[in-house]
């Protein structure tokens, strides 16, 4: 499983590319991961939309 470092940097990513549509492409990706029956990726996923979430509430975390 990736580490949380990566998954921060993986929201942060998205955040930067797609703006307030970063939430919306990770919870895509999220659930294509569960379709496919794929837990660690879906799980993956789950967590960077947690981050995206924390990150918007608190943009002075994002670095």
């Amino acid at each position: 499983m990736s580490n949380e470092k990566e998954l921060k940097d993986i929201a942060i990513a998205l955040i930067s590319q797609y703006g307030e549509d970063a939430e919306a492409v990770a919870m895509l990706r999220a659930a294509e991961y569960a379709a496919e029956l794929n837990n660690e990726e879906w799980l993956k996923w789950e967590k960077v939309v947690s981050f995206i979430n924390t990150i918007d509430q608190s943009p002075h975390l994002d670095g």
